[in-house]
C-alpha cells in the first residue's frame, strides 16, 4: 500500500489541492459540498496523471530513480495501468458534478497530462510548458467553480496562474537536467540534451527569478495590501535563494517550498488583504 501512496506523489496532488482551493476562494463559491468534490476531483487528476507519468517513464526511471514504485517491481506495470484509469476516471466523473465549466477543465488537464507523459515530456520546452500549464491551471479550475471564463479576465488569479507557470517551468527545467542521463540514453530530446546543461541551468534560474519578481505585482497594483506582501516575503526569499544552488536536485525541491509559500501569500492576500 506505501507504494501505492508513493507513486501518486501526494505532496503534489496537495499542491494542485491547495492551487484550487486558492482558486475557490478568489471565486467566492458558498457550496462546501462542491468545493470537497472539487478538491477531491483535483486531487484523484493529479494523482492518475502521476501515474501515467510513471508508467511511461519506467526505463528511463530504472536509471535515473530506480527507488521508484515501477522500476523497484513494487507495483506491475499492467496494475500502475488500470490504477491510473480508476484514478482518473473517478476525478473526472466528480468533476462533472462541480460546474460544467470545471468539468471541462478536468477533462482537458487529463488529456494534457495523459499527453505529457506519452510524448510530450520528452520534447524540449513543449514538454515543460505543458506541465507548466497544468500547473497554473489548478488555479483557474478553482475560479471557475463561482465564475466563468470572462470574469477570469478581472481577477487576481491570473496573476497567481502565471507565478505558478513561471516557477513550474524553472523547476521542470531543472528535474530535466537531473534526469538527463537517463533522459539520453533513452532518446529523449529535452532542453538539458540540446543545449547543455549549464545554459539550461541559466535559463531555468532566470524562469524562477521571474516568478519571484512577478509575485510582487499583487501588492505593486494594489490588488492585495500590506498583509500580502509580508506574507509573500519568505516566498520570494526561497525562490530566490534556490536559484544560487548549483544542484538542480536541490534547486527543484526548493522552488516546491517556494510555491507552497505563494499559495499561503495569496489566501493572506484573498482573507485579509
Amino acid at each position: 500500500m506505501n507504494a501505492y501512496f508513493s507513486i501518486i506523489r501526494p505532496n503534489v496532488c496537495f499542491l494542485a489541492v491547495f492551487g484550487v482551493l486558492v482558486g475557490v476562494i478568489l471565486s467566492f463559491a458558498r457550496s462546501p459540498a462542491i468545493i470537497l468534490i472539487a478538491l477531491l476531483a483535483a486531487f484523484l487528476i493529479c494523482a492518475g496523471g502521476n501515474v501515467i507519468n510513471d508508467y511511461y517513464d519506467y526505463e528511463i526511471d530504472k536509471i535515473n530513480k530506480p527507488k521508484r514504485p515501477l522500476p523497484s517491481g513494487k507495483i506491475a506495470p499492467k496494475k500502475a495501468a488500470a490504477y491510473y484509469l480508476v484514478l482518473s476516471a473517478t476525478g473526472v466523473a466528480l468533476a462533472l458534478l462541480v460546474s460544467p465549466a470545471f468539468f471541462w477543465i478536468a477533462v482537458f488537464n487529463f488529456t494534457i497530462s495523459t499527453l505529457y507523459a506519452w510524448k510530450l515530456k520528452k520534447i524540449a520546452i513543449i514538454g515543460n510548458i505543458a506541465d507548466s500549464f497544468l500547473a497554473a491551471v489548478t488555479f483557474l479550475s478553482g475560479a471557475l467553480i463561482g465564475m466563468g471564463f470572462l470574469d477570469l479576465l478581472n481577477s487576481p488569479v491570473l496573476i497567481l496562474a502565471g507565478v505558478a507557470f513561471l516557477t513550474t517551468m524553472g523547476r521542470e527545467i531543472y528535474k530535466d537536467i537531473e534526469d538527463i542521463k537517463g533522459d539520453e540514453s533513452l532518446g529523449a530530446r529535452t532542453l538539458p540534451i540540446i543545449v547543455g546543461g549549464a545554459v539550461s541551468m541559466t535559463f531555468a534560474r532566470i524562469l524562477v527569478f521571474s516568478g519571484a519578481i512577478s509575485a510582487t505585482v499583487p501588492y505593486v497594483y494594489h490588488v492585495f495590501g500590506i498583509s500580502y506582501i509580508i506574507s509573500v516575503i519568505p516566498c520570494i526569499t526561497v525562490l530566490l535563494y534556490s536559484i544560487m544552488l548549483k544542484d538542480p536536485k536541490k534547486a527543484q525541491k526548493t522552488v516546491k517550498v517556494g510555491m507552497f509559500l505563494g499559495i499561503f501569500a495569496f489566501l493572506v492576500g484573498v482573507l485579509i488583504g
